[in-house]
């Protein structure tokens, strides 16, 4: 089979070559991928000189760096079942609920974060944060691929029997991204409050819309790259106020906490972005006793006054990381099969129209680092991708 892989974590660029099929085992499903889509860490990985974290981490469970063998990587996709393992069917003969019994045709996604399932964390509700957790795409064989293995417990179920009309390929080829998204503006509980969304990538663009889904009063939303199309974009999905920062953000601070009265400063900060500058904007624009919720990921150490910005004004931080496992997921098909506020269609405003296939993997990610794309998908087998 056709596939994309990290043979070399020191230099950048991926390899476009073949091999065997992946053999399904015990308790695992094989898929056809229909669509896979591209996320910051795929773009990490391909500009790996660029970014050493990404490196440590694909190193992380090796005795020694040397010991790195080729990885398949991409971890966001939806396929087609092409085969359950033996311990699987078992496993779904107990008297499981029909919508959930996953059987060869049937449309799905997968969780690609694979938590241990024996730590502390996992055996309390939080395998999203399990110490052991090994992500297919980064630590094992991911989705750029025309087949892929994943865990049965880890397969969520799209549809029954091939059926794409709910959630087309083009948007259930990223609903791990939507995750986080979701993720974030349910630990932010964002309902009846003002809310600033900082940087809009993707996942700023995705939790503006829950936002607005969600009962948020007023959204503030910032970017410094590209604002035309992305603040059109915002508009489009609830934002009431954009600014562009990439010049001052003291604008900003002022017209914020003109329109928020006395409450000098919004309810809820989202950062989005990773961006250091982005950090500090938020605890400068969230009210004292407001909470900043912390989904971007910084390249770099942030150096900040957490006396002034947190300990004296009363904030409460909290940190996102993945989809709570199956939280989160449940909530993202519930609000995709509800469809409010055009939800879907809205989402699929943020791929590319065009698809490639694996093997013009250079112009795909040449055309998202130029930033001529929010999302674009791969078809690693094109004659069954129908959009």
């Amino acid at each position: 089979m056709e596939c994309l892989r990290k043979d070399d974590l020191h230099a950048d660029g991926l390899t476009w070559t073949e091999v065997p099929e992946p053999d399904v085992g015990h308790g695992e499903v094989k898929i056809k991928v229909l669509a896979a889509s591209v996320c910051g860490t795929d773009k990490s990985i391909y500009l790996s000189t660029q970014n050493p974290a990404i490196i440590e981490e694909m190193q992380r469970y090796l005795d020694r760096p040397e010991a790195y063998r080729p990885i398949i990587i991409g971890h966001e996709f939806c396929g087609i079942v092409e085969e359950v393992g033996e311990d699987a069917e078992a496993l779904q003969a107990l008297g499981l609920r029909s919508d959930i019994i996953v059987e060869k045709g049937d449309y799905v996604t997968a969780e690609m974060h694979i938590p241990c399932g024996h730590c502390a964390l996992c055996r309390t509700g939080n395998a999203h944060i399990c110490v052991n957790v090994r992500v297919k795409g980064v630590h094992l064989d991911g989705c750029y691929a025309q087949y892929v293995v994943v865990p049965r417990q880890n397969v969520i179920l799209l549809g029954k029997r091939g059926d794409l009309s709910q959630i087309p390929p083009r948007v259930g080829a990223f609903l791990d991204a939507l995750g986080n998204a979701v993720h974030t503006i349910q630990v932010a509980e964002v309902g009846g409050k003002s809310v600033a969304i900082l940087g809009l990538g993707p996942l700023g663009l995705m939790a503006t819309l829950l936002a607005r889904l969600y009962g948020a009063t007023r959204i503030y939303v910032t970017e410094r790259v590209d604002v035309e199309h992305r603040f059109e974009l915002a508009r489009a999905f609830g934002a009431d106020l954009c600014f562009d920062v990439a010049h001052s953000a003291a604008e900003l601070y002022r017209e914020v906490r003109r329109r928020e009265k006395g409450a000098e400063g919004v309810d809820v900060v989202l950062e989005m972005s990773g961006s250091p500058s982005a950090y500090r904007d938020a605890f400068e624009l969230v009210r004292p006793g407001g909470t900043v919720v912390l989904l971007g990921i910084p390249k770099e150490p942030v150096l900040f006054d957490f006396a002034n910005g947190v300990v004296w004004k009363g904030v409460t931080i909290k940190g996102v990381f993945g989809r709570r496992m199956f939280e989160t997921w449940e909530t993202m098909l519930k609000l995709l099969r509800s469809d409010r506020l055009g939800l879907t269609e809205k989402l699929s405003w943020l791929v590319a129209p065009r698809a490639y296939r694996l093997g013009e993997y250079e112009e795909a990610f040449q055309t998202l680092l130029a930033g001529h794309a929010m999302k674009l998908i791969f078809t690693p087998n094109p004659g069954d991708f129908a959009g």
